[in-house]
């Protein structure tokens, strides 16, 4: 008969939610230190792209069948 995964040691709450929320720091911090590292050319160029993306992202109708 096989054991079932239910005696196995879960993680302290503390330990999963700190756990969870290292990915997004991490993300953070290289996120800034990508825009941190752009020229003023390239930002203004990441800004473009972004409004671009928005405008299009609006212009979708999820509620169409096709």
């Amino acid at each position: 008969m096989k054991k079932s995964g239910k005696n196995k040691k879960q993680p302290k709450k503390k330990d999963l939610k700190s756990r969870k929320k290292r990915p997004w720091n991490q993300l953070e911090k290289a996120t800034a230190a990508y825009y941190a590292s752009l020229s003023g050319e390239a930002l203004e160029e990441e800004n473009r792209l972004g409004a671009a993306m928005a405008h299009a992202a609006g212009q979708v109708d999820f509620d169409s069948d096709y």
